[in-house]
């Protein structure tokens, strides 16, 4: 089996066909299809808090991370080890932020086609986004993993407004074992969530909510790869 093959010290994801958008079945690792731009899978989760206003939920990039360290990121993402077929998102949202959703809890937004090319960076990645309503307080999620610092909540109306130009807003958070409060702009955020190749993106995820909140369902999904 190509599994006992594998060096444990490495990390392996699955290859896609970046063309036909389908798994290829073979191994590759990391750090080789993000340095040749070999196609791969991500899982992405938005957590949506339906309070008095509606909230999007972001990590706080752990300070340590190689990449885009101390940012407020997607809720949940992360690569698909090799060799994992169900529960893809339930394993890294545990992992992140100490919740994992049931199936029927998320909402399937579809395959996002994702590509970043930059100095020894070549990034090939079909993203899998998922939603879900939770509204828990903050201070129930769990960081444990060292890739997550802390959880903030996000006016949807200030991310779409933040969308358009760059702004100053308020938002609450949880870390360090204790509710926060701080001032942000663009610069606190993962700077690629602004990037023109994650527009349509942020478009469908923005809608997705907006429905959420006023209908209880979807409509919008990502576009056809």
């Amino acid at each position: 089996m190509i599994e006992e093959k594998l060096n444990n010290n490495i990390e392996y994801i699955e290859e896609w066909d970046w063309e036909k958008a389908v798994p290829a079945g073979r191994a590759v690792a990391r750090h080789k299809a993000h340095k040749e731009g070999i196609a791969h899978e991500g899982v992405h989760l938005w957590v949506l808090r339906l309070t008095d206003k509606p909230e999007i939920l972001f990590q706080h990039r752990a300070k340590t991370k190689d990449m885009y360290p101390d940012c407020l990121d997607i809720t949940v993402g992360g690569h698909v080890p090799f060799g994992i077929k169900e529960n893809k998102i339930q394993k890294e949202s545990f992992e992140e932020i100490g919740i994992s959703p049931r199936n029927d809890e998320l909402i399937d937004l579809g395959y996002y086609r994702y590509e970043e090319i930059a100095d020894e960076l070549y990034h090939r990645e079909f993203q899998h986004v998922f939603l879900c309503v939770d509204n828990r307080p903050l201070n129930q999620y769990n960081f444990t993993d060292g890739e997550v610092d802390g959880i903030f909540a996000v006016r949807l109306k200030d991310l779409e407004l933040l969308m358009q130009s760059d702004i100053s807003f308020p938002i609450e958070g949880y870390e360090e074992k204790s509710l926060i409060e701080r001032e942000v702009s663009r610069k606190d955020f993962h700077p690629l969530l602004f990037a023109e190749s994650m527009k349509e993106y942020m478009k469908v995820i923005i809608q997705a909510c907006k429905e959420i909140a006023v209908n209880g369902s979807v409509s919008t999904r990502m576009p056809d790869l």
